[in-house]
């Protein structure tokens, strides 16, 4: 919970730099004719809302991309588990594109999807996908940023696809001597590729890398799991990368860090509308995935969940003027519906101009959690 309060400040950070968008409402305005109720989960310890109007944005809201990637995980770790139960493999592609300090992100991106259509139309691509007894395919899109790093080479996105692999074909399939050749065929792909779409020649060392199915295992495992507080294209970047959300860890430390905010910025004007995963058609239907929207994944209530009450629209008012949602959801979780009236009571008339001193929250917080 004290997780889930912390990705409440980070949204709070997001919306202060794109005020316009979607997400500047999330979880703070109410839906139509809903009430707002606070739900308790006594399996996980763990207490949400419902009843607040949700913007289901996996690249802009730290709230509702938690969410959304954790479930996204779990299907890819289900459909993992029945193909390789029918015999199948599957192998990690990673393709990365040259990148430099200079380069808008929107244009890269263009560039990228530019190459990576000529990459699957290629017939060398197609021969060794054949060899390899190609199912299907999920890809998903990821973006660092090196402004930290030694060498600041700019953004730099890329794909991490996994294929599902090893219908129809002979053993030698999983051999690393077979696999070695089919990186080295669709590395010359990748190159032609890349420099097609006018992104220069990709290095052998970084440009494509084709890794088995332990890789493939660990990575879909681990997804996001690196840093608590987020997922896929929100984890913690390393050897100097950033990431989007830490580029909002790094207004929240510090305002005056006009450029983490002006990436940020960019950052969610390139990826609007694009989606993380993208899976191949007839693919989720094969290995029994159900098929779900961002926003109906955001909707569901978890299951076993606890009705503990109702918040009135005075009281939510107060809740937003001291900040404190996660707050009153991490009471929620940890004591009862009573501690929560009790904090409300502090709070009282927050909203219409009481004036709450700053540390008398942060006493509350340690008698009621304590």
């Amino acid at each position: 919970m004290a997780v889930k309060a912390q990705r409440f400040k980070l949204q709070n950070v997001a919306a202060a730099i794109i005020p316009d968008s979607r997400m500047a409402k999330c979880l703070r305005l109410r839906a139509h004719n809903q009430e707002i109720k606070i739900w308790k989960v006594n399996e996980y310890g763990t207490a949400h809302y419902t009843g607040l109007q949700t913007c289901s944005s996996v690249w802009e809201c730290p709230v509702c991309s938690a969410k959304i990637s954790e479930r996204r995980r779990a299907e890819l770790l289900s459909a993992m588990c029945v193909h390789q139960a029918n015999g199948g493999n599957v192998h990690l592609l990673t393709l990365t594109v040259p990148h430099q300090r200079g380069d808008v992100l929107k244009e890269l991106l263009d560039q990228q999807a530019k190459a990576l259509k000529r990459f699957w139309n290629d017939r060398v691509t197609k021969g060794v996908l054949v060899e390899m007894g190609y199912l299907g395919q999920v890809r998903a899109l990821e973006v660092t940023h090196g402004r930290k790093s030694l060498r600041n080479n700019g953004w730099h996105p890329h794909f991490h696809i996994l294929l599902f692999t090893g219908v129809g074909a002979d053993a030698k399939a999983s051999t690393l001597h077979q696999r070695y050749q089919w990186q080295l065929a669709l590395y010359e792909v990748w190159v032609k590729a890349c420099e097609y779409a006018g992104l220069g020649t990709p290095s052998f060392q970084h440009g494509l890398k084709l890794d088995n199915g332990k890789k493939a295992s660990n990575y879909v495992t681990k997804w996001g799991l690196q840093d608590e507080m987020t997922k896929a294209h929100l984890k913690k970047g390393r050897a100097g990368g950033e990431t989007p959300f830490d580029f909002l860890r790094a207004v929240a430390e510090d305002s005056s860090d006009k450029q983490a905010a002006a990436l940020f910025r960019e950052f969610a004007h390139a990826f609007k509308g694009k989606r993380q995963l993208v899976w191949s058609k007839g693919l989720k239907k094969a290995l029994a995935v159900e098929d779900v929207s961002d926003e109906q994944l955001v909707e569901r209530a978890e299951e076993e969940a606890e009705l503990m009450g109702y918040l009135t629209y005075e009281q939510w008012r107060d809740v937003l003027k001291v900040d404190a949602r996660g707050l009153v959801l991490e009471i929620a979780a940890k004591r009862s519906w009573y501690e929560v009236t009790r904090f409300l009571d502090v709070i009282e008339g927050a909203h219409t101009g009481t004036v709450i001193p700053p540390g008398l929250l942060v006493e509350v917080r340690e008698i009621l959690l304590c």
